[in-house]
């Protein structure tokens, strides 16, 4: 039954689960890869627009290194002047006003700039000199605050690149309370030598981190610059990561910088080769891809709860299925015993009820043609003792007369016990011969069974006695004939054999509802096992009992009245034995018997 219950349960969940995943597994990943796709043009297009106006700003504020360049280019011979003004111990009142007329060069921008922190020139020396917007005049590298960008540009000297930019942090006044952070863009310019001059543009990192800030970007973007060689220059501002981190941007290893990341970083980046700088956008994919994540867990879980409503819908159906087989097994089984099939599925399973309904009906019709069978091949039987006991009426009967005159001779009259004995005898003959009368009257029946009592005491000499309590005599209630004498004999062989003060008593009265006939000893009685037993064999087949008279007794009362009107027995070890009939009012009647035997004669 289990592994039924398991067939059933795999089909039931199969046939409820993926009508549902199906459509639901095949419309969430539709729409999931369709926003996806249009999610990531779009980020892409957002992106693209985002470096070029961050680009675009950048190059903006670097414009003013390319003016200062241009006019040193086209300004040598004052580049010239500078190195000498600088290479004299004391300037005198004319290096004054050159130098003024020079400084107003670096000076306009700075000031009409607010992002320019300062800007210094520096040409080649013996003096370590050089002019700064910040000043009125020369300043020593000895006596200047910020001397590190000097060392910047004698690393880069050597080299080609005349243009570079880093990130650089200084302390202001020389108080660390003024610390602050420039992104210094270095270009290197020939005077008299290769690379021996060099214009040092100072932009404020805060000024370019709200730059950054002001652009528009997605939740949890990160938009940050860095040089060629990936050093980390800016970020907007609430990023971790200053310009002084010394961290290198990797952009296939984001999470370096910003963590780590459930569904990885999108990155999208942007070069400005003329400044040596990459400008790159970081975004979580969680943040980019939220709605189709989103989508994705909606329909993870209304997968999940379907398959848990599937699960509990399948269980259910399959507790009712294996339930509705038992039903019907019970039903196969209850044919089997001989007892009549009945429904038990509950009418709310419609389908179970009307199955279950139809197999009933079936098997009451198998149950209704096996009893008619059974009742048909009891009732050949029965004819067939009939038949066969009904070798010659009328020779036994001549035969009888004679043996009763013979015995009359051989005794000198009529007045002998053989011929007291054979008289009753050939009563009782009569009535078992007379198969045309199944019924007859209660005075005629008792006058049968007295007559066999008769006999049976001159057998024994009289050694029981016989009460009689009729009082349904002389009413017009016909019952089975020779329904007694059975009866009386059961008593006598099986309930007072060899019995000294054995009784009988007989009772014939009318109650509600019919006739009540019953016939009592006070003999040996039986042991409950021994009356179950009888019990068991009187509803058997016919002929499996040894008690032949009241076998065929209890069948003839159930043909002729029904299965109520058979044999009741009641006995108790020691006490003696009670046997009931009860025959219904309706099938009592005289003028029913005598009707439903002019039928039968017809027949």
């Amino acid at each position: 039954m289990k592994k039924i219950y398991n067939t059933f349960f795999v089909r039931r969940l199969s046939s409820f689960m993926l009508p549902v995943l199906i459509p639901l597994v095949m419309l969430g990943g539709l729409a999931i890869a369709i926003i996806q796709n249009y999610v990531g043009s779009e980020v892409q297009a957002a992106n693209r627009r985002v470096l070029d106006r961050m680009r675009a700003n950048v190059e903006l504020l670097f414009e003013e290194l390319d003016t200062l360049h241009m006019h040193a280019v086209s300004s040598a011979l004052e580049f010239g002047r500078l190195r000498e003004m600088l290479n004299e111990p004391l300037p005198d009142p004319e290096d004054y006003r050159d130098l003024a007329s020079f400084k107003n060069f670096i000076d306009s921008p700075a000031i009409a700039r607010p992002y320019i922190e300062s800007i210094y020139v520096y040409v080649a020396n013996e003096r370590a000199r050089f002019i700064s917007s910040t000043t009125g005049g020369m300043m020593d590298f000895d006596d200047t605050y910020d001397a590190g960008w000097y060392d910047s540009y004698t690393a880069h000297r050597s080299e080609r690149n005349k243009q570079w930019t880093e990130p650089r942090s200084f302390d202001k006044y020389g108080l660390a309370s003024f610390r602050t952070d420039v992104i210094s863009l270095y270009q290197m310019l020939d005077i008299k030598g290769k690379n021996d001059a060099v214009i040092v543009l100072n932009v404020r990192l805060d000024y370019l981190k709200e730059q950054l800030s002001g652009l528009p970007t997605s939740a949890d973007q990160h938009l940050l610059i860095a040089d060629l060689d990936g050093r980390v220059i800016a970020q907007g501002e609430g990023d971790r990561i200053d310009g002084t981190s010394g961290l290198l941007f990797d952009p296939y290893r984001p999470e370096a910088l910003f963590g780590e990341s459930a569904f990885g970083y999108d990155v999208a980046e942007l070069q400005s080769p003329d400044y040596g700088l990459r400008f790159a956008s970081v975004t979580p994919n969680s943040a980019l891809y939220e709605l189709p994540i989103r989508l994705g867990v909606y329909t993870a879980i209304a997968a999940g709860l379907s398959i848990l409503a599937a699960i509990a819908i399948s269980l259910r159906f399959a507790r009712r299925d294996v339930r509705n087989i038992r039903h019907i097994v019970d039903m196969l089984h209850d044919a089997e015993r001989g007892t009549e099939p009945a429904t038990r599925a509950d009418k709310e399973d419609v389908n179970g009820y009307i199955v279950q309904q139809i197999l009933a009906n079936f098997l009451e019709k198998k149950y209704l043609k096996t009893q008619l069978a059974q009742r048909q091949a009891v009732n050949e039987l029965m004819e067939l003792s009939a038949l066969q006991s009904q070798l010659n009426p009328h020779f036994l009967q001549n035969t009888l007369e004679s043996v009763k005159w013979k015995a009359a001779a051989m005794a000198g009259g009529l007045d002998n016990e053989l011929t007291r004995m054979i008289e009753p005898l050939g009563d009782i003959l009569r009535a078992a011969l007379d198969l045309e009368r199944k019924y007859v009257m209660i005075e005629e029946e008792i006058r049968y069974t007295e007559s066999y009592i008769a006999i049976q005491q001159m057998r024994s000499g009289e050694r029981f006695d016989v009460v009689w309590d009729c009082r349904a005599q002389g009413r017009d209630v016909r019952i089975l004939k020779l329904l007694l004498q059975p009866l009386v004999e059961n008593s006598l062989i099986h309930g007072i054999a060899n019995r000294r003060g054995g009784r009988i008593k007989i009772k014939i009265y009318e109650r509600q509802g019919g006739i009540s006939v019953s016939v009592s000893d006070n003999g040996a009685g039986m042991t409950e096992r021994r009356l179950d037993e009888l019990k068991r064999k009187l509803d058997g087949p016919f002929g499996q009992s040894a008690h032949i008279g009241v076998s065929n007794t209890h069948k003839r009362l159930i043909l002729a009245y029904g299965k109520r009107s058979g044999l009741r027995i009641f006995s108790k070890e020691g006490c003696g034995t009670l046997v009931k009939v009860m025959i219904p009012a309706e099938k009592a009647s005289g003028a029913e018997h005598l009707l439903t035997e002019r039928n039968e004669k017809i027949m």
